[in-house]
Parts: C-alpha cells; structure tokens; sequence
C-alpha cells in the first residue's frame, strides 16, 4: 500500500468538505420523500460530515485555524441542539456555502508555515 502525500490528501479533503456539505442536501430531500424523514431540513448530516472534514482538514495544516477547528461545534449548535426556530434546507445551504469559503480562506492563509515571505505573519523567535 502507498501513502499519499500531504498535498494530495489535503486536495482531497477540501474537495470533500463542500461534496459532503452540499450533497448531504439531496440526500435529505430523497429520504423525506421516501418517507424515511419527516423533515429534510432537520437531516443535516451532510453539513456536519462536512464540518468535521474541515475541522480535520485544519488540524493537519501548519498553522491552525481556530474557526475551522471548531467548525464541528458550530454544526452541532446549529443542527443538533433543539433551537426555537428549527434547522431548514436554507440553513443547511448556508451553513454549507460558510464551510466551503472556509476551506478556500484555510487553504489560501493556513497552509503556508510561519515566516513564509508570502504570509503576512512574522516568524517568532
């Protein structure tokens, strides 16, 4: 078995981030009719499956991103915890449209190591 380099499982992963977000939709939309859920807006796996991915995605980058880390958090405040106003599909396709421009700001600002000339963070002695 050969291991995959660095770049591309992050490749991976933030490819997967926004697939499991925004496909996790459908999914909820075709188990509702076929009866399998009451309500696809409160099947928000497919964001939460997302979040973690995220979470996971910034946990292995050189500089760590702490809204990504706790991404997971968010998806469970939102989708998990009993609200007043209950979870939609409109929820799920902002909350997936805020993990995918995460995985663009982590891989764009938190993948380069401190002092890189091409961050604006100066390297600590």
């Amino acid at each position: 078995m050969h291991m995959v380099s660095a770049e591309k499982r992050d490749r991976l992963l933030a490819f997967g981030v926004p697939i499991a977000a925004f496909g996790g939709i459908p999914v909820a939309i075709g188990l509702a009719r076929a009866g399998l859920v009451q309500d696809p807006g409160s099947f928000a796996w497919g964001c939460v499956i997302g979040s973690v991915l995220l979470a996971y995605l910034a946990y292995l980058k050189p500089r760590r991103d702490i809204v990504s880390l706790l991404a997971p958090l968010y998806a469970l405040l939102i989708f998990i915890v009993p609200m007043e106003l209950p979870p939609s599909l409109l929820t799920q396709v902002l909350f997936a449209a805020t993990l995918t421009a995460l995985v663009v700001r982590l891989q764009r600002s938190f993948s380069k190591r401190m002092g890189d000339a091409r961050t604006a963070v100066p390297e600590s002695n």
